[in-house]
């Protein structure tokens, strides 16, 4: 069965992202340093011998890239894995399969416009507004990867809503987010700037309503669950009833 995530968990929160100066500048960093420090040593090694430094430039060189690459590659920014539809344990209709492998493809170029707006955005406001949509995305990743879900027919509500949202919804609201950030600059009119805060605090509401949505539709999964676990655990100790209630065991 699909696991459903809480609205917090780590699971359907973005990771904090790393810093330039983390994911470029540390590597560049030691990727000079312990070139050099191998050119300068194989070096002095080199004249000792009486050969030349061509060598030990080259060897510098090779030792500077496989430490800059393999740091790079250590503190590069993750992003989440993607849904992965063939591995539900239910049966997926082919029409609803077709929409949420529609889904999970405007999904991901949703975040990965607005990791793109992350890396150039200035401001406190416009960064928390970003986190709030991909936190929204990645909500919706982690619905569609419920077994709940994937056995409904493509003409259910829930489902064309989480289609709507990866669809419309979100984009229109970050369609709206990069053209309002331009107008965040000093150099902009004190009208326009004004204009343009009250347009961010507008996308933010609309992104808090489309969240209270997916609220709703994972408390009623939770509660689907929670009452089959309570069909369950009838359907348990009626058929297998506890030990103290058995006569021959009180003897």
């Amino acid at each position: 069965m699909g696991k459903v995530h809480a609205p917090f968990s780590k699971a359907v929160v973005p990771r904090r992202r790393r810093g330039r100066w983390l994911t470029h500048g540390v590597p560049s960093v030691l990727a000079g340093v312990v070139g050099l420090s191998s050119f300068l040593t194989l070096g002095v090694s080199s004249l000792v011998g009486g050969a030349g430094l061509l060598a030990p430039l080259l060897a510098g060189l090779g030792i500077a890239a496989v430490v800059g690459g393999g740091s790079a590659l250590l503190l590069r920014n993750r992003g989440p894995g993607p849904v992965r539809l063939g591995r539900s344990a239910v049966e997926i209709p082919a029409a609803t399969r077709t929409m949420l492998e529609k889904v999970v493809k405007d999904s991901r170029q949703q975040r990965r416009r607005l990791q793109r707006m992350q890396r150039r955005a200035r401001g406190s406001a416009i960064s928390q507004i970003l986190h709030h949509a991909e936190t929204l995305l990645m909500r919706i990743d982690a619905l569609l990867g419920s077994a709940a879900i994937q056995s409904r027919r493509a003409s259910d509500p829930d489902v064309m809503l989480l289609e709507g949202m990866a669809d419309r919804y979100v984009p229109d609201l970050v369609d709206a987010l990069e053209n309002t950030v331009g107008f965040l600059a000093p150099t902009t009119t004190e009208e326009a700037r004004e204009r343009a805060i009250e347009n961010l605090h507008s996308i933010d509401e609309q992104l808090s309503v489309l969240a209270v949505s997916i609220d709703r539709l994972e408390n009623d999964i939770i509660a689907g669950v929670t009452r089959s676990l309570d069909v369950h655990s009838e359907f348990l100790r009626a058929r297998f009833p506890e030990p103290s209630s058995d006569p021959f065991i009180d003897r």
